[in-house]
């Protein structure tokens, strides 16, 4: 069996395994990315590209660190993946309206106040100033904030750019990986096997979503990741009815500058049964014609689902996996993995070069939970 022998393996090729290692390699590392199938095919393509606003001078929660962390990277990482690919990933600030009814008037309150809290551009909007953004805003929403910052991007766009980079900077990607298992000798992974090669490495990464969890089972480990089904409507008007995102809670709409509008997104506890459901569907355009009553005469394009790597907290696990020497883990980002990439990329790069990162861990790293042993 052939023996390769990178001095770092990740194994998982999303939008977070692909920045980790197109990171890595910028800094000289010889770096193998495995995928169990194309890279960027599961939750990193399915999601939404919604790029929150940060402020990382001000940024206090672990979530907020790791967000404001991002936010300081995006404008910079996606210029540069296009100067060097020449694909456009769609980054542009485009701005996020969020809404509330009379029912949720607290909980947003609350949001709005963390908001300025954490110095985030938030403006309270008139119903004429709301007009201007949405003409036909639901009126039911008593009270709109306008967050200048928001910014988006096309997820298979930026996947497509990352993968290229990758391979110009001479990471070696295998696509199609089957039968992968980890093997180990105390306290360190000591190969990493598919079904027709062999890997030796000086450190491995786990990067792989929901999957993370049963790739570490192979070494006896029991992480609290698990898959949450987000289940995505894609429509198409004639003319853009509105520019900036709209979101309404954990629900959104996000325009595209050629006309797609996408309407997002469920929650399901499904395993990881990765199909749409009437039920679902019939709730996301529901939740659309309800905010922007126009939006009931937009055609209906495709739909999809995509698997989030759900934690306890909805935060990820990163870092050094405990009782190992040599392995680390950047898995559990549930909704806001492609958000969160840049920073967590160069996190999991400093990490595996013993550099310290640019953030606190604090409330992010792996031993947080409790690393069940089988």
């Amino acid at each position: 069996m052939p023996v390769s022998s990178p001095d770092i393996l990740l194994i998982g090729g999303g939008v977070i395994g692909l920045t980790t290692a197109l990171t890595l390699a910028e800094r000289g590392i010889s770096v193998t990315l495995l995928d169990r199938q194309a890279t960027g095919g599961e939750a990193s393509w399915a999601g939404a590209g919604i790029l929150p606003p940060g402020n990382l001078t001000s940024a206090t929660t672990p979530e907020s660190r790791l967000r404001s962390y991002s936010q300081t990277l995006w404008k910079d990482l996606a210029a540069d993946l296009f100067e060097r690919t020449g694909i456009d990933n769609g980054y542009h600030v485009c701005g996020a309206m969020e809404v509330c009814t009379t029912e949720t008037r607290a909980q947003f309150a609350e949001q709005v106040d963390r908001w300025n809290e954490e110095g985030i551009r938030v403006h309270r909007l008139t119903r004429a100033d709301t007009e201007r953004h949405v003409a036909d805003l639901n009126e039911a929403f008593s009270e709109v904030v306008f967050l200048p910052d928001c910014a988006q991007i096309r997820n298979p766009r930026h996947l497509q750019a990352l993968k290229a980079a990758c391979l110009l900077r001479g990471v070696e990607i295998v696509e199609q990986a089957e039968g992968l298992t980890l093997h180990a000798t105390g306290e360190r992974i000591t190969e990493v096997r598919i079904h027709n090669r062999e890997f030796q490495f000086d450190m491995v990464c786990i990067t792989a979503g929901a999957w993370s969890t049963s790739i570490l089972r192979s070494v006896g480990l029991s992480i609290p990741v698990k898959p949450v089904r987000g289940q995505i409507a894609q429509l198409q008007q004639p003319v853009q009815p509105f520019r900036c995102i709209v979101e309404d809670g954990r629900r959104y709409i996000v325009p595209r500058r050629d006309g797609l509008i996408l309407v997002g997104s469920t929650e399901e506890d499904a395993g990881f049964v990765k199909q749409n459901t009437t039920e679902g569907v019939a709730e996301l355009l529901a939740f659309a014609t309800m905010l922007v009553p126009s939006l009931a005469r937009a055609e209906v394009v495709r739909t999809w689902a995509g698997l989030r790597p759900g934690s306890p907290d909805e935060l990820p696990l990163l870092g050094a996996v405990p009782g190992f020497t040599n392995l680390f883990l950047g898995a559990g980002h549930f909704r806001s993995g492609l958000q969160m990439s840049p920073a967590t990329g160069t996190i999991l790069a400093d990490l595996m070069l013993g550099r310290s990162p640019a953030i606190s861990l604090d409330g992010l790293s792996v031993d947080r939970f409790r690393i069940a042993t089988l």
